[in-house]
């Protein structure tokens, strides 16, 4: 049956390439967008003053948390042998679930999301959080502008540790960097919309205008995940004001990519180094991974009122949606351990 079910897999993925080859989607020209779309309530200005922020977990909200917590239903157990291969073992998240209602200390990890200045200001209608650095700028050196866009699961906390290297920077070179690290639309601490269409390109021109305002013509940017996606974005769109672009993940969706891509399979080492080769082939392995580590992408992009009900209403649901993304994006080995590498992270990272 197994054998069944991968031939089928790689029958699926066969399709789905052939139809986007013969679909014959233009990727060069850009489309037309509209760079002042209200994304906001109906009746409201624009408030283009830029508010320091700080954020605040209220008593109220801890207590509701723990309460959830360490209140939860009991699980269904996972079936015996199947480490992480169907998902989070219910076997094995309890304890992180009572680490955090018992043992988590709310009060230093507040301090330290508060490490660095943080802002809000409103762009089209919301507004828009983020930490800014403007680093004292050392003689013979200049400041340049990066803006830091995250991914999906993650915030603005991906860069925290980072962010210190960044402004401090380097004996021989002559800048160091402004740093913008804003939550994407609809993350953290930035506001959601309620009207259709908002999506990467439409994200793109709202950090345009933040950078924008922030008094930058010209900046650099880097994005990881959803935040590459935008990046990618943002490059094509606003070439006169992007210096460079740095990405974690580098991506081409192109006829030209794919069609590389299969041809490379007969011989890899024409593609790419050999010592790289195992990353993508064999393809069918490849392939077959996609297909079943990405089910939460096609469902969060097409039913996410559905799955924000679930996370959102319980903290526990939330842990075991966001630990099986991690688990499954650290390393395919994952599959087997019976902690599904969790291990890897302290209580407190």
């Amino acid at each position: 049956m197994r054998g069944v079910a991968d031939s089928l897999m790689m029958h699926s993925w066969l399709v789905l390439g052939l139809v986007a080859a013969v679909a014959g989607y233009d990727y060069t020209t850009v489309p037309g967008l509209n760079h002042d779309t209200w994304w906001g309530p109906e009746g409201k200005e624009e408030d283009t003053s830029i508010r320091p922020f700080q954020i605040k977990w209220e008593k109220a909200m801890i207590d509701d948390l723990v309460y959830r917590l360490e209140n939860r239903r009991k699980f269904v157990p996972s079936m015996d042998d199947t480490a992480y291969h169907y998902g989070v073992n219910t076997h094995t998240i309890g304890y992180w679930l009572d680490y955090w209602a018992r043992d988590y200390n709310f009060t230093a990890r507040e301090a330290y999301v508060n490490k660095h200045p943080q802002f809000i200001t409103n762009m089209q209608g919301l507004d828009v959080h983020f930490v800014r650095i403007v680093p004292e700028v050392p003689e013979g050196k200049r400041k340049i502008p990066l803006l830091l866009l995250h991914g999906f699961p993650g915030s603005f906390l991906e860069f925290h540790e980072a962010i210190d290297h960044l402004i401090a920077g380097v004996a021989d070179k002559d800048f160091v960097f402004e740093i913008v690290a804003p939550s994407l639309i609809g993350f953290g601490y930035s506001d959601y919309t309620n009207k259709q269409g908002l999506g990467g390109a439409e994200m793109a021109v709202i950090f345009k205008k933040l950078m924008n305002r922030l008094g930058h013509d010209k900046f650099f940017v880097q994005g990881g995940d959803w935040g590459a996606h935008i990046a990618d974005i943002m490059v094509v769109f606003f070439q006169e004001e992007i210096i460079g672009m740095h990405t974690n993940l580098g991506m081409a969706l192109t006829d030209k990519a794919f069609s590389m891509i299969t041809m490379g399979s007969l011989y890899p080492a024409a593609l790419m180094p050999n010592d790289l080769t195992g990353r993508l082939y064999p393809l069918k392995d490849t392939l077959q991974w996609l297909m079943r580590e990405f089910g939460y992408f096609h469902f969060q992009a097409t039913k996410p009122d559905t799955i924000g009900i679930c996370v959102t209403d319980t903290p526990s649901g939330m842990f075991a949606w966001f630990a099986q993304l991690i688990s499954m994006a650290s390393r395919r080995a994952n599959y087997d351990d019976p902690r599904g590498g969790l291990d890897l992270y302290t209580p407190s990272s």
